[in-house]
């Protein structure tokens, strides 16, 4: 069965990232990225997530997993280990806290996957194969990618600004009328 996408608020959310390498690093970035307060737990960091690991929103503690407590108050459970026993115990730990998990490369452990993004502003399209084939959302993502101008999340925000101002003119016809000018203008121009 698909997983149904959500696009939740992780602004100032706990979130706990189990793992020091190169997929941690991603996962650790992504949820910094969109505000999270990212907790991560390693025993062997790399240099990419120490160098991560000096933004304000996460912190890094070089030490083993020690079970649920390490999850306490989390949002999200990530688990980015080679380890496939430790990974099924923090799905096991988090399910049983009623934590959403993601556990790369096991997609049958995961409550949850990350998707492939691509953001310009406050535009965000999330592409997810449910897990099947990964990599046919990552080279989607390259596609999409490349049709969007990097200017649409600007473009974004002057629409924002368009749709209040003519909402205030309490004119629904007008304002559909208005907005579906402007964004086919934008269309035509910043997408191909």
């Amino acid at each position: 069965m698909p997983f149904f996408p959500l696009f939740v608020d992780l602004n100032g959310q706990h979130c706990v990232v189990v793992g020091g390498g190169p997929v941690a690093a991603r996962k650790m970035q992504a949820l910094s990225d969109f505000g999270a307060k990212v907790l991560v737990l390693t025993t062997k960091a790399s240099e990419e997530v120490h160098s991560l690991s000096r933004l304000a929103r996460i912190i890094l503690k070089e030490r083993p997993y020690g079970g649920p407590e390490d999850l306490a108050g989390a949002s999200l459970v990530i688990s980015a280990t080679d380890n496939r026993e430790l990974n099924a115990r923090i799905a096991q730990d988090a399910k049983d806290a009623g934590i959403p998990v993601n556990i790369a490369d096991d997609p049958e452990l995961c409550t949850f996957f990350f998707p492939a993004l691509v953001r310009r502003g406050d535009l965000i399209a999330g592409i997810s194969t449910s897990g099947a084939c990964p990599r046919l959302a990552a080279r989607l993502r390259e596609r999409l990618d490349e049709a969007w101008s990097p200017d649409l999340g600007k473009s974004l925000e002057l629409l924002k600004e368009q749709r209040h101002r003519l909402k205030k003119t309490k004119n629904t016809a007008s304002i559909v009328e208005e907005l579906d000018r402007l964004i086919s203008e934008i269309l035509e121009e910043q997408t191909h």
